[in-house]
């Protein structure tokens, strides 16, 4: 399995990109909104997280191909892992799909918004359906994301107070989406102070979205 792959950005396009690495070329399927990421940065070092997968069924010589999909951070890797889940949307479906950023439609899954969802490339009304009924609650975490495909690197976790392994866990989850320590630390003790009866990172996070969906309704 290939998880990463580090090297000197060779050349960029609309689908994939080239990566160097020990004399060896890597192309990369990326969705759009990587590439345009990436587009400034050609012929430098770059780190992309990536999903390595055999597209054809197999059972014959040139049945199969192996690919490497990439992406600026782990966040939108977790996003497309649960995006393909999908019945009908396929890894090279999925990337052609996210041309807009993940968290933007990660909230629109949350908040049934089957217009945005309906206008990404190759996904209409019916899918858009199905993508709200098959992942609505599952990427709440992705729809929290400040960081979008910054690719930046998250800060290290430590202690919060109460020292619990699930607030650790929730603090971790919205330090790699990009918040500020303090400011995940702070939403956290608030959720925890209002809702004490809540058991499990997940159900944080949900409680974390749904309040900072309620404060936007009210600007």
């Amino acid at each position: 399995m290939i998880s990463a792959i580090t090297g000197k950005l060779a050349r960029v396009h609309e689908d994939r990109v080239t990566i160097e690495v020990g004399g060896l070329s890597y192309d990369v399927l990326v969705s759009p909104v990587t590439a345009r990421a990436l587009a400034a940065r050609r012929d430098q070092e770059v780190r992309l997280e990536t999903i390595f997968y055999i597209q054809g069924a197999p059972g014959g010589v040139g049945n199969t191909v192996p690919v490497l999909v990439g992406f600026t951070s782990e966040v939108d890797r977790g996003f497309f892992e649960h995006f393909i889940t999908v019945g009908g949307i396929g890894p090279r479906a999925a990337l052609k799909a996210l041309a807009i950023p993940a968290p933007r439609i990660a909230r629109a899954i949350e908040s049934e918004d089957i217009v945005t969802l309906s206008s990404l490339p190759g996904i209409g009304k019916q899918k858009a359906a199905k993508i709200v009924a098959e992942l609505k609650g599952k990427v709440t975490r992705f729809a929290l994301s400040v960081g979008g495909e910054a690719g930046e690197k998250a800060e290290a976790p430590a202690a919060v107070e109460p020292a619990d392994e699930v607030v650790a866990e929730a603090l971790e989850v919205l330090l790699q989406l990009g918040y500020r320590r303090q400011e995940a630390e702070d939403m956290i003790r608030q959720v925890m102070a209002g809702r004490a009866d809540i058991r499990g990172a997940e159900a944080i996070i949900q409680e974390i979205y749904r309040s900072t969906q309620g404060q936007g309704e009210r600007r």
